[in-house]
């Protein structure tokens, strides 16, 4: 054999294990891009699970938001309700107090006729009538 050939065997040899080594690193490449994928669809269950998660619990706390609001409307009627009948109070307090003042300065009030205590009832009654009434939701 001429060195020719010799050398001619050597690099086919050579050529030979370069294609073994290709053809390994192909297959290590399919199973690392199988398993990659693998792992991105994991990843993206995961996402998909944890975002189902946050949508529900969106949801949750806008009902709760909602709740809050409704609460809060409520509580203001209720307030406003309060202060209504406070003021009707006080002006039903100083009717009274006026009243007595009137009554106290020139007669005690069991010298008072039954009918004046009628007719001031009656009157306080028409007043209660005349006024407005409000009526909170």
């Amino acid at each position: 054999m001429s060195e020719r050939d010799i050398l001619l065997e050597r690099l086919e040899r050579k050529l030979a294990e370069k294609e073994k080594e290709v053809e390994e690193l192909r297959k290590m490449l399919s199973i690392n891009e199988e398993k990659i994928a693998e792992i991105k669809n994991e990843l993206l269950n995961e996402i998909l699970i944890e975002l189902k998660k946050d949508l529900s619990d969106l949801s949750k706390v806008k009902d709760l938001e909602a709740k809050v609001v409704e609460l809060s409307k409520t509580v203001d009627s209720l307030m406003s309700e309060v202060l209504y009948l406070k003021a009707e109070l006080k002006k039903e307090l100083e009717k009274q107090e006026k009243v007595e003042s009137e009554y106290s300065g020139k007669v005690d009030s069991e010298d008072v006729p039954a009918k004046t205590h009628e007719k001031i009832e009656e009157e306080d009654e028409e007043e209660i009538e005349e006024e407005d009434i409000i009526v909170c939701d």
